[in-house]
């Protein structure tokens, strides 16, 4: 498997094989709050007079801890993604995680073996690991 264990390997397979999905859910969630007009705002200030605050409200739903995380994933994913850009290594990222093609399939398109095959694609989940890694995202042991 790899140096990060097989509990993380898989959440980080998780995020790239759901990057496009994860990115735009994150992009409709983000326009949803901005766009959002001062009547669909129920919050109110914490005084007395309880008055609201359309705009800090729209930042602090902006700021919350889950878009934030989702929005560090994205970032390790497209680090990767651009690690990787131009080379075999990146064709197979985007063959296998993005396109979801079977693993004899993206051998025969590259020219490479099955142990060549996995050893790329844990070279290339060791990279984000380690991306992850530095966001604090994940803790590597």
């Amino acid at each position: 498997m790899s140096i990060i264990g097989s509990k993380k390997y898989k959440e980080i397979e998780y995020y790239l094989y759901n990057y496009h999905k994860i990115r735009r859910d994150v992009k409709l969630r983000r326009e949803a709050i901005i766009e959002e007009g001062r009547k669909n705002i129920d919050e109110h200030g914490g005084g007395i007079s309880f008055h609201s605050d359309p705009t800090a409200s729209r930042a602090i739903r902006l700021c919350k801890e889950d878009m934030v995380v989702q929005e560090e994933w994205i970032e390790c994913i497209e680090r990767t993604i651009e690690r990787f850009k131009g080379t075999k290594k990146g064709q197979l990222l985007q063959k296998n995680y993005f396109d979801e093609l079977s693993v004899n399939h993206i051998c025969k398109e590259l020219d490479i073996s099955r142990r060549t095959f996995f050893a790329w694609k844990n070279k290339i989940v060791t990279y984000m690991a380690f991306q992850a890694a530095q966001k604090g995202l994940i803790k590597i042991e």
